[in-house]
């Protein structure tokens, strides 16, 4: 009896100090980085007709300020930054790097709200400034763009949370040209991005 009162205590404690640090409504700012890994993406050349460029994994960084409804959705303006060097096309040694900067407005969405591990997932739509090198070909432009997102959140306090988790990001391709030829291009875009952050919760202001 005694070890069924400690048990019932000890998990009613538990639920306290989960409901005690759950997402904090009102407006937050977030920052994370992690790592990029793009596919083997389409390059289109009128000269040489479709490649496949291949790239390293790279580096991705950003932040995002938003508002939690305290109902487990949140909305946020997201921009992250991305780079990447180019490793070779369709198995060929080349030179080159891919960079872009996203700008979204993206929404998240709680699974299990108010729990101390939330999973969520997010969608968002904006535009991603992208371009760079490959080989001879140089170009950037803002296209239009989406991204895909799930992960675990951790609420430590009222105030601060961590979070990791996976994000997909794809966009409209963009005009590359290499003048000493002269030949246009168009690169294709997506990306694969492992991300780790933290939040810091205003509150209401």
């Amino acid at each position: 009896m005694r070890t069924r009162l400690l048990l019932a205590t000890g998990v009613t404690a538990l639920f306290a100090a989960t409901a005690a640090f759950a997402s904090t409504p009102g407006l937050y700012v977030s920052g994370d980085a992690g790592v990029s890994l793009l596919p083997d993406l389409h390059f289109n050349s009128a000269a040489t007709g479709t490649s496949l460029a291949n790239y390293d994994a790279g580096y991705n960084f950003g932040g995002a300020v938003g508002y939690d409804m305290g109902n487990g959705m949140r909305l946020q303006l997201d921009s992250q930054h991305a780079g990447q060097q180019l490793s070779g096309v369709d198995g060929t040694d080349a030179f080159g790097h891919l960079s872009s900067t996203t700008l979204m407005l993206n929404g998240q969405m709680d699974l299990i709200p108010n729990s101390q591990l939330t999973p969520y997932v997010g969608a968002g739509l904006g535009g991603v400034n992208f371009g760079g090198q490959v080989d001879g070909y140089y170009g950037r432009a803002w296209k239009p763009g989406y991204l895909l997102e799930a992960g675990l959140r951790d609420d430590i306090s009222s105030q601060l949370s961590l979070f990791g988790g996976y994000r997909f990001t794809q966009a409209a391709s963009v005009k590359m040209s290499d003048p000493t030829i002269p030949d246009t291009a168009t690169q294709h875009f997506s990306d694969h991005a492992i991300m780790a952050g933290v939040t810091y919760h205003l509150g209401e202001q």
